[in-house]
């Protein structure tokens, strides 16, 4: 198991992070940048993101960087953006090898870091802006990617629910942004998004691995603190509200398969007995919605939930025939007051808390995980350890799940069907 999470303020609204196990060989430092996600900027941070990882001065190409990583037993640089609830993360990562692994005593953590550190305050500028050419290269990527969105009708169909369960929210914005705003990107534009986020974001920046990072500390820590830093953007999630009645969209396109998406409100605030509730309900191979819609009715081809405790909205993603649109939806909400009138076993109490233990002490096998584990709980105010999850889970009662399924109200249906 891992050390406990260690944590301090390095400068204004900068915090320095370390969780260390002795079991692996590598390392993983992740600097974040926490801000309100919005229409405006979502699509700037995405293509900043990949241009940031691309160069800097002292390896002012691609070719060139990535030859220092791989002479750093092929050390690993990636930069990109998450969306969550309100906020948008702008991340950027280095993995490497620990130094006592290193042949005649090579300080790779020190020199990874410094490459890290490098594209973050040196990146490669023209005429006080970034390249023309990367930028117009990141900026191509990144609509590539918004564009083939749409050939994977599974994430279209996720991201259309999230938009309408949130609508008018900060959370229903899509992480990359729209093709068209990514078009809007340019060099100087970038680069006041660049600006912006040293000056405003708040910074947590994770370093988790089998080292006690004494070098990389004192190397991050001297770069940060001479950072000029400004009012810092303050976030907040907040819960979203219910539909006065629930919304139906209906879209065709030219797809085999049909999509059903149903979106739910609660106001519970009992987040264990919300993700125990869900495993029972369509969170498993063992849930009632796989067990009765897909095994014993044949209705679809998958179906399964989701819930989200700091918006408090819950979601049940279907994949079917458009002949069976109608019947699914009706079998969902069936099983649904099956789970609202207590009608499942404490067997299933059981294996549901089994599968989200086994779930969460997934978690320690990967560095890069855990660090993205750490970083969710510390934007949610609640520092917790997988294992403080897994014990607050342990306590939940038949009687917490019943509440919890009834706080359930139907907001959004979401249907993406052939064309006839």
């Amino acid at each position: 198991m891992p050390e406990k999470i260690e944590r301090r303020e390095i400068g204004k609204g900068i915090f320095l992070s370390r969780i260390t196990d002795k079991r692996a060989k590598f390392n993983v430092v992740s600097i974040n940048f926490i801000t309100p996600i919005s229409e405006e900027t979502a699509s700037e941070y995405a293509v900043l993101a990949r241009i940031l990882t691309k160069s800097n001065n002292k390896y002012p190409d691609h070719a060139k960087l990535n030859s220092k990583l791989s002479s750093l037993y092929a050390a690993r640089l990636d930069g990109g953006v998450l969306g969550t609830d309100d906020v948008q993360f702008v991340t950027f990562t280095v993995e490497y090898i620990d130094n006592k692994y290193a042949f005649q005593n090579e300080k790779v953590g020190s020199e990874a870091i410094d490459i890290l550190l490098s594209c973050l305050f040196d990146p490669l500028l023209e005429n006080g802006a970034f390249s023309q050419k990367v930028t117009r290269l990141e900026r191509q990527a990144v609509i590539n990617e918004i564009e083939a969105e749409i050939n994977d009708k599974y994430s279209y169909a996720s991201q259309r629910i999230i938009e309408i369960l949130y609508e008018g929210e900060p959370a229903g914005i899509r992480t990359l942004g729209t093709a068209a705003q990514a078009k809007r990107v340019s060099a100087k534009s970038a680069y006041k998004a660049y600006k912006r986020l040293l000056e405003h974001c708040r910074i947590e920046i994770i370093c988790t691995g089998c080292s006690d990072f004494s070098d990389e500390k004192k190397i991050i820590t001297d770069a940060f603190i001479k950072l000029e830093r400004e009012e810092i953007f303050s976030f907040e999630s907040k819960r979203s509200p219910l539909k006065n009645e629930p919304k139906r969209i209906y879209e065709e396109m030219e797809v085999t398969q049909s999509q059903l998406a149903l979106g739910f409100k609660t106001e519970c605030v009992n987040k264990s007995a919300l993700k125990i509730m869900n495993e029972i309900y369509g969170g498993s191979s063992s849930s009632k919605l796989f067990i009765n819609i897909r095994e014993k009715k044949s209705l679809c081809y998958y179906c399964w939930s989701f819930v989200n405790c700091n918006k408090g909205s819950f979601s049940v993603r279907s994949g079917i025939d458009k002949n069976n649109i109608d019947k699914t939806e009706k079998e969902i909400l069936i099983q649904l007051e099956a789970m609202k009138n207590g009608d499942f076993s404490d067997e299933n109490i059981e294996y549901a808390k089994i599968y989200r233990r086994n779930f969460l002490r997934a978690y320690y096998d990967s560095f890069k995980h855990m660090g993205a584990w750490y970083l969710i709980r510390i934007y949610e105010d609640d520092i917790k350890s997988p294992e403080d999850v897994i014990e607050e889970e342990a306590r939940v009662n038949r009687e917490d799940i019943i509440n919890a399924a009834r706080s359930l109200t139907l907001d959004t249906v979401y249907i993406l069907a052939p064309k006839d």
